[in-house]
């Protein structure tokens, strides 16, 4: 039997993966991490400082694409309800990492007690492959409830940056194309450069018409009713909208291998 954990860099799929390290240690465990070439820095830090810890080697792929050029080849706008990147960057990748190697495998996810609703479809997805079981090793007993980075931190390991500045993930260097509002207002704050960055490209993706004219990355479903917000549209809030800066807690908002 073959185990093998996708990390994605936030604390959870770490506990996961420790979890995973312990119960099988004499048997054959692969780390999996899939790059979206929008990483935060201090995340490979993070990946780094886990390696030593663990003393195991994480297997690292990278396709060289980020979202935006993932989204700008599928010719959208890129949301919470279409976001090509997870499939291109994340799934694809791990289909093909599983199917390279020797069967049986368990393929283990960090989501916890907290995401059991977003189990069932990777689970039906990766277990179409032969050979190919789905875990879920923080619903193990006794369940591994967040804040997840305090048994990170517990093993000497520094939390990913990003959650000292607010964030709830620790994906795509804190542009995550499915995040709230809020968080593109943190980004704002935090690295307005690389929120000029996405913002610029929707501005030129909108400039194009067609459908993608009337999109935009955001979501405001302040009034009731989901409306499509520009991120110009959002960095006009900047100055009025009231933004907790106090560090994240809770990993909640994990970006892993999964549909």
């Amino acid at each position: 039997m073959i185990h093998v954990v996708t990390l994605s860099g936030g604390t959870a799929s770490a506990v996961a993966a420790s979890r995973v390290i312990e119960r099988y240690s004499g048997e054959d465990i692969r780390l999996f991490f899939a790059d979206t070439s929008w990483e935060d820095e201090d995340l490979y830090r993070f990946l780094d400082d886990l390696e030593a810890y663990w003393e195991k080697k994480i297997d690292r792929f990278v396709d060289g694409r980020n979202p935006l050029e993932v989204a700008e080849q599928r010719r959208l706008i890129p949301n919470q309800k279409r976001a090509p990147c997870s499939v291109a960057l994340k799934v694809e990748p791990c289909v093909e990492f599983l199917a390279g190697l020797p069967k049986p495998v368990t393929l283990h996810l960090g989501l916890d007690i907290t995401e059991q609703h977003r189990a069932a479809r990777p689970k039906h997805e990766y277990e179409k492959i032969d050979g190919v079981s789905v875990d879920l090793p923080l619903l193990w007993k006794p369940p591994a409830f967040p804040p997840h980075r305090r048994v990170v931190e517990s093993w000497g390991i520094k939390a990913p940056r990003l959650y000292d500045l607010g964030f709830p993930h620790n994906n795509c260097g804190g542009r995550c194309v499915k995040q709230g509002i809020a968080e593109w207002l943190r980004l704002k704050v935090t690295f307005p450069e690389r929120f000029e960055q996405v913002a610029a490209w929707e501005e030129a993706q909108r400039a194009k018409g067609g459908a993608r004219a009337n999109f935009g990355i955001a979501r405001d479903q302040s009034g009731g009713k989901v409306v499509a917000r520009t991120l110009r549209e959002i960095e006009a809030m900047a100055d009025t909208a009231q933004i907790s800066m106090m560090p994240s807690q809770e990993d909640n908002f994990a970006c892993f291998c999964s549909y």
